[in-house]
């Protein structure tokens, strides 16, 4: 997939140098090339996070529980959109050299979404299985769901300090939850870029299309508007396949 492969180079490069930037301080020069970086990798992430609602949402009334798959989208797509919105502004406060701590409210506020975002479509990915069963990416999944929402808890606690501690006298403290606070929203950033590359998995399930003993189960049926919207998806994605895209109605007889 080209986009994922631009998307590796792209957000690998863009976290790369920030970090480095972070550490030289000296943006001054390079601050229009790591912003151009910036835009591409939003751009990529958006990308990837429009077609991933996309599939969830024509997909999803295949699930067992749709209505459970269908909501978590819902949450998703909205936490996707205030993450782009704070991400966002964050972006120019950072060029116009705001004040740090309001750069790290803001920094917590981005990362809360994105750790909401990754919880949801980690409940996503958890009924999406039924389809195309995947133990490895649940479970890298799950993991990374986890740790994002430890590493949120002591952001928060730290950049929660940082904004109560006196800015004379223990500049130590301060320079210490600063640098907490800092670190954590890096890793933050770096297992958000992993979970979005880790859609990659069902690009290629749903890019090859839905085969039959994919969906062959006890008690399921298939109406025609749920099989035209995944044939249209798989059409917009103008990917052809040897697998068999199933077309009509499905019913699956009781197994004696």
């Amino acid at each position: 997939m080209l986009i994922f492969k631009c998307g590796i180079i792209i957000l690998s490069s863009t976290y790369i140098l920030s970090i480095c930037f972070q550490i030289a301080k000296e943006t001054n020069s390079l601050d229009t090339g790591l912003a151009f970086l910036y835009i591409a990798s939003g751009a990529i992430a958006g990308k990837i996070i429009y077609d991933r609602y996309q599939q969830v949402y024509i997909l999803g009334s295949l699930t067992p529980n749709p209505n459970v798959t269908l909501f978590a989208n819902r949450i998703a797509s909205f936490s996707a959109s205030f993450l782009s919105l704070g991400f966002l502004v964050y972006f120019f406060l950072f060029l116009f050299k705001v004040n740090n701590n309001c750069l790290t409210a803001l920094n917590i506020f981005v990362c809360g979404f994105g750790t909401l975002y990754i919880w949801m479509q980690c409940i996503i990915t958890t009924y999406i299985s039924t389809l195309f069963y995947d133990k490895y990416l649940l479970v890298l999944r799950q993991c990374l769901a986890n740790v994002s929402f430890l590493i949120l808890i002591i952001m928060a606690i730290f950049g929660t300090v940082t904004s109560l501690l006196p800015l004379a006298g223990g500049s130590s403290g301060i320079t210490f939850c600063f640098f907490v606070t800092s670190l954590c929203g890096n890793i933050l950033a770096a297992i958000f870029c992993i979970f979005i590359l880790s859609f990659e998995k069902e690009y290629e399930y749903f890019s090859e299309g839905l085969r039959s003993e994919m969906l062959l189960d006890d008690d399921c049926s298939l109406n025609n508007a749920s099989l035209s919207d995944v044939e249209s998806l798989f059409r917009a994605q103008n990917v052809t396949s040897s697998a068999i895209v199933i077309k009509g109605n499905i019913c699956c007889a009781k197994m004696s």
